[in-house]
């Protein structure tokens, strides 16, 4: 198959795949049904709480606002997501149920329920009805927190008005061979924004981009460092909050025209969890305006209505950006042989 006939099917395929996050009615508990759930979680004791999102502090805040809230202390193991899914995997088999919640993100919670069946399905928590659109929670996932992504300049490099305001910006030939991107053929920042632009800007903007002979990087917390150096004008995509490891040195985070590619976190219940109160309790809590803001407050996208307002005006355009599209689990071994074929 060549590398034409790929991407048009990979095209054809983006055309009819299904709004990720649509879904159908589910069981809401009752007012009285959540009493019930939080007296239990209470006489539980504490929540075990796996997550692959590692070293954010704005995770532990609110892992501590939650027991603050609650009394319910928070155990929380971290490790990359390749780590934690072969634990659950062999926890769950050998009949060691020990983590109560994961957190990850909605495509990894998709495939990690299909293929391994570690996680439980529940009835949906009061704070889910506070979500806005396009984020739903249902039985399986509930949302928490996105990553937004933008073009990170090194000021020095990038004049203000050569600035880049849009994707396809990055098309002028003047940048030609000057893009550090991170690897659009390997999972990662590099093939969301490759899906999210082929989606919504199409196949020929995939392959002007590809003219523009990119270098590619797989290190994304190096890739920061590397622009402010100087090596290359600008690094695409970047974790809007990763500006933050970045003060002081020349460089600039850009939202951009179309919008920001993004990556939906959220938890998870586990199957079999020995303290399934205390879970459904902090899956809630991560869904409530405290914990929000939080994630707003430090740059990340929330989820909620009603934060907004409460966001300092000088980081609502990380918080919540126009959003460009996500990727899809389901087109990802297709989106990834088109990425190939086209970025050799």
């Amino acid at each position: 198959m060549n590398g034409r006939i790929a991407t048009a099917r990979f095209a054809l395929a983006l055309m009819t795949t299904v709004i990720a996050g649509s879904v159908s009615a589910q069981t809401q508990m009752s007012p009285a049904e959540w009493d019930k759930v939080v007296a239990a979680g209470k006489a539980e004791g504490k929540v075990i709480y796996y997550t692959a999102h590692v070293g954010n502090p704005l995770q532990t805040a609110i892992l501590k606002a939650f027991t603050a809230r609650t009394g319910i202390p928070v155990e929380a193991l971290e490790a990359r997501a390749s780590e934690l899914r072969e634990r659950t995997r062999a926890e769950q088999t050998a009949g060691r149920f020990t983590a109560d919640v994961t957190f990850t993100t909605d495509g990894q919670a998709a495939v990690i329920d299909k293929d391994d069946k570690v996680f439980a399905r529940h009835s949906i928590t009061p704070n889910a009805q506070a979500l806005r659109a396009p984020f739903k929670a249902d039985d399986l996932f509930a949302p928490s927190m996105i990553l937004n992504y933008g073009v990170l300049v090194n000021t020095s490099l990038v004049k203000p008005e050569d600035e880049p305001k849009s994707w396809t910006d990055l098309t002028d030939p003047k940048w030609k061979g000057k893009i550090l991107s991170d690897d659009t053929r390997a999972i990662g920042g590099g093939y969301l924004w490759f899906f999210t632009t082929f989606n919504a800007l199409g196949e020929k903007y995939q392959e002007a981009m590809a003219a523009q002979n990119l270098v590619f990087t797989r290190d994304q917390r190096e890739a920061g460092r590397r622009i402010a150096r100087g090596e290359y004008a600008m690094f695409i995509p970047f974790i809007f909050p990763d500006i933050n490891n970045l003060k002081g040195l020349p460089v600039k985070v850009l939202p951009m025209a179309e919008g920001a590619p993004y990556v939906l976190y959220g938890a998870v219940q586990m199957r079999n969890a020995p303290r399934p109160n205390a879970a459904l309790m902090l899956i809630d809590f991560m869904m409530s305006e405290e914990a929000q803001l939080i994630w707003a407050r430090g740059g990340h996208g929330f989820v909620r209505e009603g934060i907004e307002d409460k966001v300092p005006p000088e980081l609502r355009a990380f918080a919540n950006p126009k959003l460009l599209g996500t990727n899809d689990w389901r087109r990802q071994d297709e989106g990834l042989a088109a990425a190939k074929k086209l970025y050799k």
